[in-house]
């Protein structure tokens, strides 16, 4: 039956988004602070269709990759949160970067709201910043730090169980 208490809106109030090393918990993960523009999931699948000479339609569908993405905005313009957008450390009061080899492993806990009141939380094992960031600094306006990441397949875990977990709490 239909209920507008599984209707959600808003995120958490604290917590929304942290970062720990990888495979760390939540615990010793750093809260990242304020966030404008909600947190993006974006779960992605390709498929091969198997078909035969004998039916006009694929008979069955193969799972050959598989996606997942997180992307957010960062209120708050720390030298901390800079570094983790870029996936590189940050160092006494400056970060360096550039020409780098490779990009640090994080594990991100997402906090919203869920169906029915619940909390919702989220656990992705094994996450790796895209690089992808940007900040811009105007007058008139909050300077937003923003950041993506690829969700990696941690073969550490089951298969199927390998990105993360979501649960109502």
């Amino acid at each position: 039956m239909s209920s507008t208490t599984n209707i959600v809106v808003g995120v958490s109030a604290n917590g929304t988004v942290k970062a720990g090393e990888y495979g760390a918990a939540e615990s010793a993960a750093r809260d990242l602070g304020f966030i404008k523009g909600g947190v993006s999931i974006e779960h992605e699948e390709t498929a091969y269709d198997v078909k035969v000479d004998q039916v006009l339609a694929p008979i069955e569908k193969v799972t050959t990759e598989e996606s997942l993405k997180i992307k957010f905005s960062l209120s708050e313009a720390t030298l901390q949160n800079i570094a983790l957008a870029l996936g590189v450390n940050c160092g006494e009061g400056k970060v360096e970067f550039g020409d780098k080899t490779g990009s640090l492993t994080k594990t991100l806990f997402i906090n919203v709201k869920g169906a029915d009141g619940a909390a919702r939380k989220y656990t992705f094992w094994k996450c790796r910043p895209t690089g992808k960031t940007g900040q811009t600094y105007k007058r008139d306006g909050e300077t937003l730090i923003e950041a993506e990441f690829d969700v990696l397949a941690d073969i550490s875990k089951e298969r199927g169980k390998r990105f993360g977990m979501i649960e109502d709490v």
